[in-house]
């Protein structure tokens, strides 16, 4: 029997705000939920500051779980840079966050500025 299980972020204490993180199932890449679709760029994701939008958002991560789009959307604590963006407050989300880490200045990753 099949259990309904995720990564999850490691934070403890305040889960808000928190953005929607997942894997883009074709091509690998981590994505951020945005009103609309998935990006690939955090800053622009979309940001829950309260729970009822945070079960919309997980639940908008579910549906495009089974519609085959994304593979373990699950939401992520953040805080917000000074420029607004979302930063994550686990170090592994923040490593998702930052694409891979060889050369960050190659790669999809590059196209986007510093969320920091």
């Amino acid at each position: 029997m099949a259990k309904d299980t995720r990564a999850g972020s490691k934070v403890r204490g305040d889960k808000l705000p928190a953005i929607l993180m997942a894997s883009h199932l074709l091509e690998g890449d981590t994505v951020f939920l945005i009103k609309g679709g998935w990006t690939r760029d955090p800053r622009e994701a979309r940001i829950a500051h309260d729970q009822e939008t945070a079960d919309a958002m997980e639940a908008e991560g579910k549906a495009a779980a089974a519609a085959n789009l994304v593979i373990d959307p699950y939401l992520v604590p953040v805080t917000l840079s000074e420029a607004g963006f979302p930063v994550a407050k686990h170090f592994r989300d923040v490593m998702r966050q930052k694409g891979p880490s060889i050369h960050p200045d190659m790669g999809k990753q590059a196209d986007f500025g510093p969320i920091a």
